[in-house]
């Protein structure tokens, strides 16, 4: 799906905002990792990144990417991640673990721990589960906002950030196009790579059960978010179960065909942001003429 730009939105872009795309990272757990294909693509090609959002796994990615890291480091490290490095198994009312230790992991694998100090335009989104609206993180810890971001409800126990009681941000963004396009973005693109693990059959398990809950549900949002994307990449990664984090090869090349194969429309979007900025520009050149006169 493609989407010319707005006329609106060239009037909207946030005083500092670098020319480029806008890239909204979506969740999928262990699916997620398609989203370093894109990246590598993106750079590869030299398509320019004004901002970056994410929820759930998408906003651990996009936080390491936007922290300056350089990609094939946030690979590496990424290969070395298992679920028993976010999650310690305590079964209690809210949860069957916490991921307190995904706080623990971000400081010690990323460039940064504050928004402020990241090099690319951040948001970072999660639910509110008292009031079931998003909660957008811009500033302030990355631990935080991560751990809120990534607290799945069934598996994780909510996250408490001062009087919110926060969970998953793929549960209101399921790909956070709109917080991207908040930050500024004139184009923005989103990486979905859904939940739903694939099989027809009953659910096996209580993370399927949840996991098919929530992806059912969704389903009733993709106009939400699609409507605030102007093109959306979906790497083929249905069947990589949640949680084969050791199939990120697969994951990542999965998500690089998606990025070559939408490379045309990218760039027909970059031009048209260009075009639109220099015909921009001739009209302030004529309006200042006039004025002088």
């Amino acid at each position: 799906m493609t989407r010319r730009l707005h006329p609106a939105s060239l009037f909207t872009t946030s005083p500092g905002l670098r020319p480029g795309i806008g890239l909204a990272l979506g969740g999928g757990f262990a699916r997620g990792y398609a989203h370093l294909g894109v990246l590598c693509v993106l750079e590869e090609h030299h398509i320019p990144i004004s901002c970056i959002s994410g929820s759930s796994m998408g906003s651990i990615l996009a936080a390491a990417y936007a922290s300056g890291t350089p990609l094939p480091s946030v690979i590496a490290k990424c290969r070395e991640i298992r679920l028993r490095d976010f999650a310690r198994w305590r079964v209690s009312r809210f949860g069957l673990a916490s991921n307190k230790r995904l706080g623990a992991l971000v400081h010690r694998f990323f460039d940064s721990n504050q928004f402020e100090d990241l090099s690319i335009p951040t948001a970072i989104v999660a639910t509110d589960l008292g009031s079931g609206d998003p909660v957008v993180f811009k500033q302030g810890s990355l631990a935080d906002a991560i751990r809120a971001s990534c607290a799945f409800p069934g598996l994780f126990e909510p996250v408490m950030i001062g009087t919110r009681c926060l969970a998953d941000g793929g549960l209101v963004a399921p790909v956070p196009t709109r917080a991207a396009r908040e930050l500024g973005a004139e184009v923005v693109v989103g990486v979905c790579v859904g939940l739903h693990d694939g099989h027809r059959g009953a659910p096996t398990n209580i993370f399927q059960v949840v996991s098919r809950a929530v992806s059912a549900a969704q389903k009733h949002q993709l106009e939400a978010w699609e409507r605030h994307a102007n093109l959306v990449l979906r790497p083929d990664v249905q069947s990589i179960a949640w949680d084969d984090f050791e199939r990120i090869d697969d994951a990542i090349e999965a998500g690089a065909a998606a990025a070559r194969s939408a490379l045309p429309q990218l760039r027909r979007l970059l031009f048209q942001q260009q075009d639109a900025h220099s015909e921009l520009g001739r009209q302030g050149e004529l309006l200042l003429v006039e004025a002088l006169q």
